[in-house]
């Protein structure tokens, strides 16, 4: 049976010209002239036996085959790119793509990162920041901070940081609702953990209290925002401490109360089990847990100051 495997370059060009369903536009994207892509696609349909699109008056439309075609070999180039991409970067120059949480980037990472540059000039790094990371693979990063229970399938991982939570509110906040007992909590507006349904009724469970009841309830797309709007008096919200320590420190908010409430879920550091032997995946491995160490010290010695 013959190959009728089209050449890569013509399945380029085709996955191109069906993602923006426009000669012109893939011609722009691929820096070529619009007649030039035309022909390769009509190159292609020879190829293969059969049309790809249907020529409008002024527009394309993938055919059936078309789509069938284009959705196979867009996932294959895709899949093509990210495996050649991690090859470059695991044997070519040292190079980490790292996915941080916006708030632990901003707060903790960020503020430290120029000691792991001067310790590791030769490594380039990637800092991504968005709110979700892939839950079954990595996709094109190298590492990731996931925040769980640190079993995620067959990636391996490390714990960075134990979790406990406490409330958390600005100084004025406290005085003007005069928060001094756990009981005050309730008829608070209570800020909501974005990625946990029912935060503060577990936590009040595992504080002994009945569940509270609140004047209103707050809820943000993230944990930077649910902090932001607690110093901005618009509420309480539950701190994961040490992870808050910055903002204690600085007092922007404060902790009303002393009630620490451990958490099974933490941070963790992942990453593919064939890379750990890298050595830039190692440098920032070893970094990045020491960071983390140093953080946790830092809150131990803030919380004995607290107690005098």
């Amino acid at each position: 049976m013959s190959d009728r495997t089209p050449p890569l370059h013509l399945l380029r060009v085709f996955d191109v010209a069906g993602r923006t369903g426009s000669f012109k536009q893939a011609a722009n994207e691929l820096h070529v002239t619009p007649s030039a892509v035309s022909h390769q696609i009509k190159t292609l349909e020879e190829h293969l036996g059969f049309p790809v699109f249907r020529r409008l008056n002024r527009s394309l439309a993938l055919t059936d085959a078309g789509k069938a075609l284009h959705q196979t070999v867009h996932l294959q180039l895709t899949g093509l790119r990210e495996g050649v991409s991690r090859v470059v970067r695991r044997y070519g120059e040292h190079s980490i793509r790292v996915h941080i949480l916006p708030f632990m980037a901003t707060e903790i990472v960020i503020p430290n990162l120029h000691h792991f540059q001067t310790a590791h000039p030769e490594i380039q790094l990637r800092i991504e920041t968005s709110l979700t990371l892939n839950e079954i693979d990595l996709g094109d990063v190298d590492m990731g901070v996931r925040f769980g229970m640190g079993n995620w399938g067959g990636m391996a991982s490390e714990k960075l940081l134990d979790v406990e939570v406490t409330p958390l509110c600005s100084p004025a906040f406290q005085k003007d609702h005069h928060l001094h007992t756990l009981d005050d909590l309730h008829q608070q507006t209570l800020i909501n953990i974005p990625y946990e349904q029912d935060a503060w009724g577990r936590w009040a469970e595992q504080a002994g209290m009945q569940p509270l009841e609140s004047k209103r309830q707050l809820t943000l797309d993230s944990y930077i925002s649910n902090l932001s709007a607690a110093e901005q008096g618009l509420g309480v919200a539950l701190g994961l401490y040490p992870l808050s320590l910055p903002w204690l420190k600085s007092g922007r908010l404060i902790k009303p109360f002393s009630l620490h409430i451990p958490i099974p879920e933490g941070y963790h550091l992942v990453y593919r089990p064939e890379d750990a032997e890298r050595p830039d995946i190692k440098a920032f491995r070893k970094w990045m847990v020491q960071l983390f160490q140093d953080l946790k010290k830092q809150s131990d010695e803030w919380l004995s100051s607290e107690a005098y």
